[in-house]
């Protein structure tokens, strides 16, 4: 880990709330010495948690990072309404809360499934080419979109006298904000999201990430650092083929030779398939990422150069 700039996949961030995931991105190109990083799904400034950070060549694996599901532990605090659906927006409504915890966890569990909801006005959608929060900051009038949101496994995790947790995971893009909204409007209180914190980025969890502070100082005393995941171990849910010799030189000018082409047909299933990784028979590296394209056969989407 002494020659930094040469780090190439993902690493995982156990992100503190106060700071934004741009703040996060800043800080791990100084620690790391390179300006190409990136990560997979902003976290809020409030929110904290799991963040997979995109080093180098790992930059390339941003849209496939970004498609998997996600977890959060939510904390809802009851009685109040606000117009960012969070507890750091402007008070619009508070109420006395009288509900039994039976109930709230009742409402709660009934919230799951695959909905059409609006999309939080406070949020970087763009609609028009403009930011929805940039409506809302300026008090212009704009139609809200909606969009699918999905939500399952949601388990209490503690319950107050006004405000509830609870353990949740979501497809990406769907919003927590607007599933407490949707528990305080069932509840008949309202509820405003006063904490969050990603639990899981699919297929990686918190337990695997560490801080900003333990990445650095691991950085600097040259050790490798446990939340660092290579470029052949980033994508673990997709099937891997490996080559060596003139198929893997051809792979290195953009093409696909004959005797690849011949494993990918026997393992690829375009029912269940998006793409196959091609790793170096030696080293292990991932080389490259191949796709089927109706009326063109096999593609390559992504070739890594390290």
């Amino acid at each position: 880990m002494t020659n930094n700039t040469q780090f190439h996949g993902l690493l995982l961030v156990d992100k503190p709330s106060g700071i934004s995931s741009h703040d996060v991105v800043a800080r791990l190109r100084r620690i790391l010495g390179t300006k190409a990083v990136g990560h997979s799904g902003t976290l809020d400034p409030m929110a904290s948690g799991l963040m997979a950070c995109l080093i180098n060549e790992g930059t390339k694996l941003s849209q496939y990072i970004l498609e998997g599901d996600k977890g959060y532990r939510v904390r809802a605090q009851l009685g109040v309404r606000t117009d960012t659906l969070d507890t750091t927006g402007e008070v619009l409504e508070q109420k006395p809360v009288d509900v039994s915890r039976e109930r709230i966890l009742e409402e709660a569990l009934k919230i799951q499934g695959e909905m059409e909801l609006e999309v939080p006005i406070y949020s970087a959608i763009k609609v028009q080419g403009k930011k929805l929060y940039e409506y809302a900051r300026g008090e212009q009038e704009v139609a809200v979109p909606k969009k699918l949101m999905k939500f399952w496994d949601v388990t209490p995790v503690e319950v107050g006298p006004d405000w509830a947790e609870f353990d949740i995971k979501c497809t990406k893009g769907s919003y927590i904000r607007t599933w407490v909204d949707l528990l305080g409007k069932a509840l008949g209180c309202g509820a405003a999201m006063s904490a969050l914190r990603r639990t899981w980025s699919a297929p990686y969890l918190l337990p695997q990430a560490q801080t900003l502070e333990a990445i650095e100082a691991s950085v600097k005393q040259g050790a490798g650092s446990s939340a660092f995941v290579p470029m052949e171990l980033a994508l673990p849910q997709i099937k891997r083929i490996r080559v060596k010799g003139q198929d893997r030189v051809l792979l290195g000018n953009g093409q696909i030779s004959h005797d690849l082409r011949s494993q990918l047909i026997t393992v690829f299933k375009p029912s269940e398939d998006q793409y196959v990784q091609i790793l170096a028979q030696d080293g292990g590296q991932l080389l490259a990422l191949v796709g089927l394209e109706p009326g063109k056969g096999f593609v390559l989407r992504r070739v890594f150069k390290y």
